[in-house]
């Protein structure tokens, strides 16, 4: 009996757990659609009828995905998955009623009030050749985001609802922006990573919105402004979700009912640090435009998967998503750029860790400028459950201190290697494309609502006919006609992009994910996935893997406690398919 006995303590004690932490879940309302308020965007999702039950949707749910009895294992699983399945919608209606009692934040808004102003819709002209004077340009810089009076010891660690306050500095923590142009008047595009678990659209467009004046006021045109997390789990908590959670689940109740719009008292340092790393990467950018110089834009992939694994063991090495990377040249001999796309969890640092850092990345960073006196900026992939693997490091004779950082130092220079010593023997032609669309998350399951209502994070929340709803975003952008990057606003899982086979017959609930694959959405591009662009929307899965807490008691299953929803996964590829298809076609 393959650990019956584990598994049902499991479940008794993922009841105390849930029931511990306060709910952390926000209730779908009764039936929807996901459809768009939006008067310029008509992406309409599946109907979702889930009502109650929430991501279970009908009583028949509850025994979807039942295997086939031939022993008492699978007589058991099946029973423990039922029970599972039960123990989803009693949470589900229990936090959909803390919902429903705990006051609403002043600040939500009336779909009909939103605001496209820090929004960018990208080149309207989708391109397969350069023109005549095109040329490429690119500007980069970096700052780091650890306030000056960092010492005081009151700002916090970004990882969980742990309220960690940092004891220190192991490395750093930064912004790094690459802006690249094809000077063909249809405006810049900016590409730039914060190193962070996520940041939220609202903290985006607050970015968005100090570049959109720079560029005003010196005339600059840009099509398209990305601000991207690589979701370094060390790093200060720039959303607010590991910031005195059961303080602003109490405070905010008193808050909200009274009508008070302001912050919270004591929290005067999260809210700093929020002003601080926005004005920061508002620089940051801004500096990248002064950067800028004319030079050769070069690509190519890399095989990395010797060290990255999925902790599900559901993705094999094989099917392990390359290192995507540019390599810009300037003509001067100057600096150059390296920018690439890596799929894997900056989890190098214990959980009980209590310095600031940026994991491998900051290793990356240091080892190209120590090897080529080049930059580097890197964007995290479809990252789901792939995490580092084959970290060998001989730590005798290291201090305790050094030893903590020794793996993201092994890690990020093994990288860092990689990305220099590739043969970029592609050079691309000087095309940029670039196109988004908003679209408005309606949460299946509770948790993003409520954490809204908590002011755990400070996504603008808006009313709809149907309930509520957040404003996010799905982009694409292309260089060279070649390489092309998906932006959606969540952690992708590798499977929701690189197509459903890369697990086998894995899946929860019995049913089929029909999506192709998305890595040749575009003809002729080469597509990889960025997650956590220009938003922070928790994971995203295939809907037919999603299991909410399916961690507990389902093998190859990850923890989706938090993440929208179960149709999640379907209503942002449906999105950026017909984003593709209207832009590209």
């Amino acid at each position: 009996m393959k650990n019956s006995l584990l598994k049902i303590i499991s479940v008794i004690l993922s009841i105390t757990l849930v029931f511990t932490i306060g709910c952390t879940g926000a209730g779908a309302e009764d039936s929807k659609d996901i459809v768009d308020y939006l008067p310029d965007n008509s992406v309409v999702a599946d109907k979702i009828t889930d009502g109650a039950l929430g991501a279970i949707g009908t009583v028949g749910g509850l025994f979807a995905g039942m295997e086939d009895i031939d022993s008492f294992d699978t007589f058991l699983d099946n029973v423990l998955k039922v029970l599972y399945n039960v123990l989803n919608v009693v949470v589900e209606v229990l936090v959909k009623s803390i919902c429903i009692i705990y006051p609403d934040p002043q600040s939500w808004l009336d779909i009909n009030d939103h605001s496209t102003d820090t929004f960018l819709e990208g080149r309207r002209e989708y391109r397969t050749s350069a023109g005549a004077g095109n040329f490429w340009s690119l500007g980069y810089a970096s700052r780091s985001l650890i306030p000056d009076d960092f010492e005081s010891g009151k700002y916090y660690l970004g990882r969980d609802l742990m309220n960690k306050k940092a004891e220190g500095v192991y490395d750093d923590m930064r912004i790094r922006v690459a802006v690249l142009d094809d000077n063909s008047g249809d405006g810049a595009v900016v590409i730039g990573a914060i190193d962070a678990l996520g940041v939220t659209s609202t903290d985006v467009r607050a970015i968005r919105a100090g570049v959109l004046e720079y560029c005003k006021a010196k005339n600059i045109a840009v099509s398209s402004i990305n601000i991207t997390s690589t979701h370094a789990h060390s790093a200060l908590d720039t959303q607010g979700v590991s910031t005195e959670f059961f303080y602003k689940l109490f405070a905010s109740s008193f808050k909200n009912l009274l009508g008070f719009d302001g912050e919270l008292p004591f929290m005067e340092a999260p809210t700093y640090f929020k002003q601080y790393f926005i004005k920061q990467s508002i620089i940051a950018v801004t500096e990248a435009f002064e950067d800028m110089e004319s030079g050769s834009l070069y690509y190519d992939t890399i095989d990395a998967s010797y060290y990255i694994k999925d902790k599900r063991d559901l993705v094999s090495k094989e099917d392990i998503p390359e290192i995507a990377s540019l390599y810009f040249v300037p003509d001067s001999g100057s600096e150059d750029t390296y920018l690439a796309d890596i799929t894997c969890h900056p989890t190098s640092f214990s959980a009980s860790n209590g310095l600031v850092g940026s994991d491998y990345i900051y290793y990356i960073d240091r080892y190209i400028r120590q090897q080529e006196g080049a930059n580097f900026v890197m964007i995290q992939g479809a990252v789901g459950q792939l995490t580092r693997d084959n970290i060998d490091v001989d730590t005798s004779g290291m201090t305790e201190y050094e030893e903590k950082g020794s793996s993201a130092k092994f890690l990020g220079e093994k990288f860092g290697e990689y990305i220099i010593s590739a043969e970029y023997e592609t050079e691309l032609e000087p095309i940029i494309n670039a196109h988004h669309t908003e679209l408005l998350v309606t949460p299946e399951n509770s948790i993003l609502a409520l954490a809204c209502e908590v002011n755990l994070v400070n996504n603008q929340v808006y009313y709809t006919e149907d309930g509520v709803g957040i404003i996010s975003e799905i982009g694409y952008v292309e260089f060279g006609h070649k390489v092309g990057f998906a932006l959606f606003p969540g952690e992708l899982y590798p499977e929701v992009f690189w197509g459903h086979g890369i697990i086998g017959d894995t899946n929860w609930d019995g049913t089929e994910w029909t999506y192709p694959a998305l890595n040749t959405s575009v003809e002729g591009v080469d597509v990889f996935a960025v997650s956590l662009a220009n938003d922070a929307l928790g994971y995203v899965l295939t809907d037919d893997n999603f299991a909410f807490m399916g961690h507990i008691i389902g093998d190859g299953i990850a923890d989706e406690v938090l993440s929208v929803g179960k149709h999640t996964g379907s209503y942002f590829v449906n999105t950026y398919l017909r984003l593709i298809e209207a832009y590209t076609k």
